[in-house]
């Protein structure tokens, strides 16, 4: 993740709505940030809160930066050259990956974004499929995510939609139907 510590982008306001924050814990919570870089910095004499990754990991990027001289590295681009899937992807003319839930957040570095990216460098159509889609997932065709779909097909409790043979059929019928695409327009 791309993360600051604080601000609109920052920790709390990304990912403490995700944890059950309200609107008011996200306040106190970036204000803590905001007190706790500054403390750092007049001890530190350098700023890291605005480094990229700073807020991953609710601020240990942060951490990690100032106090153990750390360097922070894209965790998914470990996770891409740990298990070579550039050798896969190479020639590929279509990149399936997914998510739980596709939005804006996905589009600030996560997964699908560092496997669209690979694939765009071998010049990959890339698909991503989702349990659910959000109104501003649209940042991930900006990302390299030529196309996205939901899985979910129906409304459904979240419960029922968790259901692992109510999710595979979800997935196999959403899946087939992006194959049919392809194939109508290839």
């Amino acid at each position: 993740m791309t993360n600051p510590l604080y601000g609109e982008l920052g920790a709390a306001a990304v990912f403490g709505p995700q944890k059950g924050a309200s609107a008011s814990d996200v306040k106190a919570l970036d204000e803590a940030s905001r007190s706790f870089a500054a403390v750092t910095e007049a001890y530190l004499g350098k700023d890291y809160s605005q480094a990229s990754g700073a807020g991953a990991a609710g601020g240990l990027g942060f951490a990690f930066l100032a106090y153990l001289k750390g360097s922070l590295r894209s965790g998914i681009q470990i996770v891409l050259d740990s298990i070579k899937l550039a050798d896969v992807v190479a020639d590929a003319d279509y990149v399936i990956t997914g998510e739980g839930r596709l939005d804006a957040q996905t589009a600030m570095g996560k997964a699908p974004i560092g496997v669209a990216k690979l694939a765009k460098q071998y010049g990959a159509k890339v698909i991503a499929l989702a349990g659910c889609t959000t109104e501003d997932a649209g940042e991930c065709n900006r990302q390299g995510i030529d196309a996205f779909f939901s899985i979910v097909d129906k409304a459904m409790p979240l419960k029922e939609a968790m259901d692992r043979d109510t999710a595979m059929g979800n997935m196999t019928r959403t899946a087939q139907q992006v194959f049919n695409l392809i194939r109508a327009v290839s």
